[in-house]
């Protein structure tokens, strides 16, 4: 049992003893004050029962029905212990209204025993407090934190019914008739603060039930992307808190020319300094292109059309454009997947170059420049036949994207316990590379989101069958 469920048992069994001892006590002295006590400890003892068994079900890592885990069963936990709260608070007021205007305030006796039990109590209340913020500070815990609380307001609430027997004490001694609602009032100002103490904790709970972003979190995300270079545009933050882990997913826009490794290392960047500066997160990055001042967006889509011609060819990046006395000249950077000597990479330049300049009558020459890219064999198990599920999941996502989308050809492999899923994708043969883009990246954020333990998602592009489009 580790130390967040051992502070949860020790709430427990510290609210029993409490409130059987508060309980005996308030029968015996006939005090309200201790019996609103004695009440207020047995629906913490409630309140630490579900918080024993919310801790226990939130520490369950996240599945296929509760894709970011079981954190909020903490925070329903705390609003339950709330909703407790304020039962008592109206018991507690009501009998305190009866006893100051209508008189029925009973004689209470052995006040002794009663500053005694209460003396006690505090002190257990004190060291439970402490132990509880202890471990909710450090596992981030929203149901210890609220136990916490709870027993840090049963010791302020103790310490008002303490004065208002000491009180009852000294009118008892001296004869003084003045306290004699002492004990009742005593038991008003307790519910008092056990309503504060209850609005604060329900706000803060349905902040987090409702997925509000926790304070400050979302500026903090802003500014530590725009540190990054390369991050050209931040859109659709979006932060939530669910148990002790922030949740946070981004959007950012990358220079289109980028190449996917820059890209991806852009993205490692943001998730480290994130996940550094905002503890226990959980990060989720997609980009999107970016048109830089300057950039002519029909150079780009031809030259990767040219460039796709040539298997050798893995990846474009780094296009720039220069404009001479209305001609155009390029510049391009390429990554080859095999090593080739001085001819064959001048031969490709030129074949490519003379290609590109067919098409584009403005352009006027290209500097083609090829780097070797040493590609890493990836040792992975074909687990298509073991997860036919996941692929009836996948292809039912895809087609709820609004757009006309046809799935099919489905293949999962498995390394190092991650998914990286194979799919093609047959769209209207009308539509841009813009557009295909953002759809590709509309159906990736889909499967993330709903498929557990994915790594990466592939996404092969087709024209749609007539005989499918009808």
């Amino acid at each position: 049992m580790n130390d967040k469920k051992k502070a949860a048992l020790g709430s427990v069994i510290a609210a029993i003893f409490l409130t059987v001892m508060k309980l005996t006590v308030g029968i015996m002295t006939g005090s309200l004050g201790i019996l609103s006590e004695a009440a207020h400890s047995a629906l913490d003892l409630g309140a630490a029962v579900i918080t024993f068994f919310a801790v226990k079900i939130s520490d369950k890592p996240a599945d296929r029905e509760h894709n970011y885990g079981h954190g909020k069963v903490e925070s329903f936990s705390a609003l339950i212990e709330t909703l407790l709260l304020l039962i008592t608070c109206i018991w507690i007021i009501y009998e305190a209204v009866e006893r100051l205007l209508y008189k029925k305030s009973g004689d209470i006796s052995n006040t002794f025993w009663g500053i005694a039990i209460i003396v006690i109590s505090m002190l257990i209340d004190i060291t439970r407090s402490r132990a509880l913020k202890k471990a909710a500070e450090k596992y981030g815990s929203q149901a210890l934190a609220a136990d916490a609380l709870h027993f840090s307001s049963d010791v302020l609430g103790s310490f008002v019914v303490l004065l208002g027997l000491v009180f009852v004490t000294i009118g008892n001694v001296f004869k003084l008739s003045i306290f004699k609602n002492a004990d009742p009032l005593a038991a008003l100002g307790v519910s008092l603060l056990v309503m504060i103490i209850s609005y604060r904790l329900g706000k803060q709970t349905i902040d987090v039930l409702l997925d509000t972003a926790p304070k400050g979190v979302l500026n903090q995300v802003l500014h530590e992307v725009h540190q990054i270079n390369g991050v050209l545009d931040v859109a659709n933050v979006r932060v939530r808190a669910s148990g002790p882990r922030i949740f946070i997913d981004l959007n950012i826009g990358l220079d289109r020319n980028e190449s996917h490794r820059v890209v991806h290392s852009i993205v490692d960047e943001i998730r480290e300094r994130l996940e550094q500066k905002i503890l226990n997160s959980d990060i989720m990055v997609s980009t999107f292109p970016v048109d830089v001042a300057g950039e002519d967006q029909e150079i780009y889509s031809t030259v990767k059309k040219v460039v796709d011609k040539f298997p050798v060819c893995t990846n474009i990046h780094n296009i720039h454009i220069y404009e001479v006395a209305a001609e155009k000249y390029i510049a391009i950077h390429l990554e080859v997947k095999e090593s080739m000597t001085l001819k064959e990479s001048h031969n490709l330049s030129h074949e490519i170059g003379d290609l590109i300049c067919q098409q584009l009558n403005d352009v006027k020459d290209v500097s083609v420049n090829f780097e070797y890219v040493k590609r890493q064999c990836i040792l992975a198990q074909d687990v298509t036949g073991q997860n036919q599920n996941t692929i009836t999941k996948i292809m039912e996502l895809v087609e709820k994207v609004p757009e006309r989308v046809h799935c099919h050809d489905i293949k999962i492999y498995s390394q190092d316990g991650k998914l990286t899923i194979f799919l093609h994708c047959e769209m209207k043969e009308e539509y841009s590379i813009e557009q295909i883009e953002t759809l590709s990246k509309v159906i990736q954020e889909k499967i993330q989101s709903n498929v557990m333990d994915i790594d990466s998602i592939y996404i092969h592009v087709e024209p749609l069958s007539i005989n499918k489009d009808g």
